[in-house]
């Protein structure tokens, strides 16, 4: 489902373009809400990096430049987009970025309204979509939680969950495989062989010697050498190289704690 209001931005180097767009958009659209305006490039890309808006009302010439250059300077274009200009030479390249409508100046109030008619259903089917995924994801991620991994043991092999593994540490080619419970299983294997079979899980390998579950890691201490302190107390090492990385992949993995 989508917001009741639809959060957008207007561009455009004139002032009275800016306002002109506003008046009609609280007089004809009002379920268009506008959190920001923009009079150049550098404007509009902080705004959309920093407001993240459903919907921008983008002219195309922005004084020298156009805005062409600032939809490809950036990384995703995750909003729709309304072009509004007074050129309409412009209209075959604006349609390769996906736009919902070209709107000329002076804009007819109909076009406004049946752009925005559009707009709102694009977003609502891209909501619907996404929400789809979540849920895709949530599935996913319970089914996660009944995987198991055969480890080689010296009398057989051993299955168990890998939710249960706290961390995992090298001892030259065997490893040590920590569970939740308190056990302890020296497996005939390196660690690097159970990195790469535990890939895509909520893995990493902090340092040479240890593999940790991100799931259990109970704090980061950047003290000394640094070092990652687990649910069971223990301090592993973790290579300066790998901080950046850690950090990063335990706030993408926040929602699974």
């Amino acid at each position: 489902m989508i917001s009741q209001s639809i959060k957008s931005i207007i561009v455009d180097d004139e002032a009275n373009g800016r306002e002109n767009i506003n008046i009609l958009l609280k007089e004809f659209c009002p379920e268009v809400e506008i959190i920001g305006v923009a009079s150049n490039l550098r404007e509009a890309e902080n705004l959309i990096k920093g407001k993240r808006p459903e919907l921008v009302f983008l002219d195309i010439q922005l004084g020298a430049e156009t805005a062409f250059t600032l939809l490809n300077r950036l990384n995703t274009i995750d909003f729709e987009i309304i072009f509004v200009t007074a050129h309409d030479h412009f209209a075959l390249r604006a349609f390769e970025f996906m736009a919902v409508d070209y709107l000329l100046k002076p804009i007819e109030i109909d076009k406004l309204r049946n752009a925005v008619t559009h707009a709102v259903s694009r977003i609502g089917q891209k909501s619907l979509h996404l929400s789809m995924e979540e849920m895709m994801m949530h599935v996913q991620n319970f089914n996660r939680g009944q995987h198991k991994i055969a480890l080689a043991t010296q009398n057989g092999y051993e299955m168990v969950y890998i939710k249960d593994i706290m961390y995992c540490t090298a001892d030259g080619s065997y490893t040590h495989f920590h569970f939740v419970s308190g056990d302890v299983l020296i497996v005939s294997k390196n660690l690097k062989y159970y990195e790469n079979l535990l890939k895509g899980y909520s893995f990493i390998r902090g340092h040479n010697t240890a593999l940790v579950n991100l799931r259990f890691i109970k704090r980061i201490d950047r003290t000394g050498g640094g070092s990652i302190v687990m649910e069971d107390d223990k301090a592993l090492p973790v290579a300066k190289a790998k901080r950046l990385e850690l950090e990063s992949r335990i706030k993408e993995n926040r929602r699974l704690f």
